[in-house]
């Protein structure tokens, strides 16, 4: 299973022999700093712990990681119904749509009786993709639209992603301060010019970001922490604007099974990039407002 946001981290890190000492990024204002070449400094008293080891941090995010893995290995193992034997390789996170269509029906034969296993499994294995960005949400989203009734899917798909993105943040904020600031410190750089400029308007901010392809959201989630966006802006502002393309991906896997084997899973359409920039174009509207009469 391939990790796209801690695996390309610790490439760059193996590959960068000639790597400075970690530094940080030190506050200018509230929301928004500046590079600093001097050692990490605890400023956010959220954190739990904050790594002033390069080597620690990453053997930190290692061990987490595996740490978790297992435990959702056990939870797949253990939580669901006892499963034909025939069924039992397809019991994983999917990657195409044949899988994603073998997935839904293996565990719609279980679903009357045991509604509260799967979706409890459901639930707590979205969470962990999102909070190590695993691969695979997208493919979750539409499983939940073909399981479960539309409403239930989209909350909970919105749900686990803002709390799953926010253990990600927590985890960048403690465990990975020292190896996120040095790995993608020039992108936070860069991010934090925009974000300068968004301070007082955070909340919109986020919400366009979710709604954005660009971004990453795995460099939204593991660069945030690192430029002191707020929690509470960063979970709302997550949940709200996932909300979007997470329709997208829910209603079609409430069409899933009108969909004939040789059709094809077509969610970039025109139709749906305009509901999305239009839903982008109204998260900016009171920020626009606020500019052009402030208080």
């Amino acid at each position: 299973m391939s990790i796209t946001a801690v695996t390309p981290l610790l490439s760059a890190a193996a590959q960068r022999g000639d790597m400075a000492k970690p530094y940080s990024l030190s506050a200018d204002s509230e929301i928004g700093l500046l590079p600093m070449k001097k050692p990490i400094t605890e400023d956010n008293h959220f954190w739990l712990w904050k790594s002033h080891s390069y080597p620690r941090s990453i053997a930190a995010l290692l061990l987490l990681l595996i740490v978790f893995t297992c435990l959702e290995l056990v939870l797949l193992r253990y939580n669901l119904p006892s499963l034909d034997p025939t069924d039992k390789d397809t019991i994983k996170i999917p990657s195409n749509l044949e899988e994603l269509r073998r997935l839904k029906v293996v565990l719609s034969v279980y679903m009357e009786k045991h509604f509260g296993s799967v979706y409890t499994t459901f639930f707590i294995t979205y969470i962990y993709l999102q909070s190590f960005s695993v691969p695979g949400s997208m493919w979750l989203s539409i499983l939940g639209g073909a399981l479960f009734p539309f409403w239930l899917a989209l909350l909970t798909v919105s749900l686990c992603s803002a709390v799953g993105s926010c253990i990600a943040f927590l985890i960048s904020g403690n465990l990975g301060s020292v190896a996120i600031t040095h790995l993608i410190g020039d992108r936070l750089i860069q991010w934090n010019e925009q974000l300068v400029q968004h301070k007082q308007h955070m909340l919109n901010y986020m919400i366009v970001l979710r709604v954005a392809p660009l971004p990453p959201n795995w460099m939204v989630n593991l660069g945030a922490p690192h430029l002191h966006v707020p929690l509470n802006a960063f979970f709302w502002g997550t949940f709200i604007g996932v909300a979007c393309p997470s329709f997208l991906h829910v209603q079609a896997g409430a069409a899933l099974d009108r969909l004939s084997s040789s059709d094809q899973l077509n969610l970039l359409t025109w139709t749906n990039v305009i509901c999305l920039a239009a839903v982008a174009i109204v998260a900016l509207v009171p920020v626009l407002i606020r500019r052009r009469y402030p208080l």
